[in-house]
């Protein structure tokens, strides 16, 4: 390339919104050479013919060229001028610059992550999404106004979470959930998939294996077998875990996943028999079990079940989150155990993150030490059984051969359909009527899945939409 080449090329548009013009100067000359229109050896323009070219002033050339020298781009040659260096070009045209960060191989080849993808004005039936329609958003707003007023530390912070925020979920959980604990015990996550993801890297590898219900939620299989681990499934029933169906054995198994409170996605309750069974398992098998309590703040009509954590506080690791009850972006959970696995989950936390985000740690502290979380979780209580309500009623309206189980608690119900009716057709051609209501099947890994049944989440839509929505699902179907 000739100098007048290079002058030509080196004419380009510089905007102030883009940030300093000198680094401007800088980026285009470096982009010149990558791209071959400038080659070793050719000369930039003096500083003053590239100022007026460029319509700067001659000092914030300068600055872009001695930017470029320092960095070995280009060299000043006493008495000559400033020329492009033979280290740039080959820099640029080497084939690990021409390489990017996506042409080197992942060790492993990940799946493409087995979740709903948010929809927008459909009317949206599907499981595990609150509704929002009575969050009391001034208050959280002023909650988070007095956390952000406060001198922040000049340290991370705990890695099991903050101290005052872990006490005030220990204290709501003994008076809602009959669940005792000590500070030591408790580590706030950003979510129960977050805490199965420390607890899958801290007992899992591939001469492990874990179980899991089926059908039962996807992520937390995605999560375990990231780690390599082998996958079990367990069927469910109208009472939770089929206990006599865990493997004979240990077989390698090392968690078992469970969603005893409200099972995932059928909506059953694992009963008192069967938990001791469970516990009863795994304490002869030397596994631990992860109860996932995703919704169990929400009972309807019925007594609340003791957890897994209280009958067993050694074999059982209880997670929690505040997704259902207040709002997934917030992304706070929590994981209670004994010390050893919260000491093992707060230094895999340290290595990894060093500790979860302080503000927002207060922020929640505040509204729960306030009472305000447990006022939003009785008024949602009072809301999600009014939905509830909707859906059988309904139901009755139309005369539907649809029954409906998974009542009792929760946000979701399982909507079980006549012989003569295919759940995935029934949840195809709703989705083309803009009604979204996945079957069962979605949550199902068997050979020959279930595909008698609609999983129906009522929370999130309004009772308007709920009407709309079941009409337009069997209304497809006549």
């Amino acid at each position: 390339m000739r100098l007048q080449d290079a002058e030509i090329q080196l004419r380009f548009a510089l905007d102030p919104e883009r940030g300093p013009l000198s680094q401007q100067i800088a980026e285009h000359i470096r982009q010149s050479i990558a791209s071959g229109e400038l080659k070793a050896g050719d000369r930039i323009p003096a500083s003053r013919k590239l100022g007026r070219n460029l319509g700067v002033a001659r000092g914030t050339v300068t600055v872009a060229i001695d930017l470029l020298v320092a960095e070995g781009i280009l060299q000043a040659r006493a008495g000559s001028g400033t020329y492009v260096s033979r280290a740039a070009v080959d820099l640029f045209t080497s084939d690990s610059a021409a390489g990017s960060a996506g042409d080197v191989p992942l060790l492993q080849n990940l799946p493409q992550p087995d979740i709903d993808i948010e929809v927008r004005n459909v009317i949206d039936l599907r499981p595990c999404r609150p509704s929002l329609e009575a969050f009391p958003l001034h208050v959280w707003r002023r909650c988070m106004s007095a956390a952000a007023s406060r001198l922040p530390s000049s340290d991370y912070g705990d890695p099991r979470g903050d101290e005052v925020l872990r006490q005030n979920i220990l204290d709501y959980l003994r008076r809602a959930r009959g669940l005792s604990a000590t500070s030591d015990q408790i580590i706030i996550t950003n979510g129960s998939v977050h805490a199965m993801h420390i607890l899958s890297r801290l007992y899992l590898d591939e001469a492990t294996k874990v179980v899991i219900e089926n059908p039962g939620y996807p992520l937390a299989r995605q999560t375990f077998e990231l780690c390599g681990a082998g996958i079990l499934t367990c069927p469910v029933d109208e009472n939770g875990l089929r206990t006599d169906d865990l493997p004979i054995g240990n077989h390698g198994v090392k968690l078992v996943y469970v969603t005893p409170s409200h099972q995932f996605p059928t909506g059953h309750r694992l009963s008192l028999e069967r938990r001791r069974a469970l516990i009863d398992w795994a304490d002869e098998n030397g596994a631990l079990i992860i109860e996932d309590d995703y919704d169990g703040e929400f009972r309807y009509d019925v007594p609340p079940l003791v957890p897994l954590a209280a009958l067993s506080p050694n074999s059982v690791i209880y997670c929690g989150t505040f997704s259902k009850t207040m709002f997934p972006g917030l992304r706070i959970g929590f994981a209670i155990a004994n010390r050893a696995v919260i000491d093992a989950m707060a230094a895999y936390r340290t290595i990894s993150e060093y500790a979860p985000n302080a503000p927002l740690q207060m922020a929640l502290a505040i509204f729960i030490a306030e009472g305000h979380f447990e006022k939003h979780v009785h008024r949602m209580s009072r809301i999600y059984a009014s939905k509830r309500r909707k859906v059988a009623d309904t139901l009755k309206d139309m005369n539907s051969p649809a029954t409906l189980t998974g009542l009792d608690s929760g946000l979701s119900v399982l909507m079980t359909l006549p012989s003569s009716m295919s759940a995935s057709n029934l949840s195809e051609t709703a989705a083309k009527n803009d009604v979204l209501v996945p079957p069962v099947s979605r949550y199902d890994i068997s050979v020959t899945p279930a595909n008698d049944a609609l999983a129906l989440g009522y929370a999130s839509a309004s009772e308007e939409q709920i009407s709309i929505g079941i009409r337009r699902i069997f209304a497809v179907s006549e």
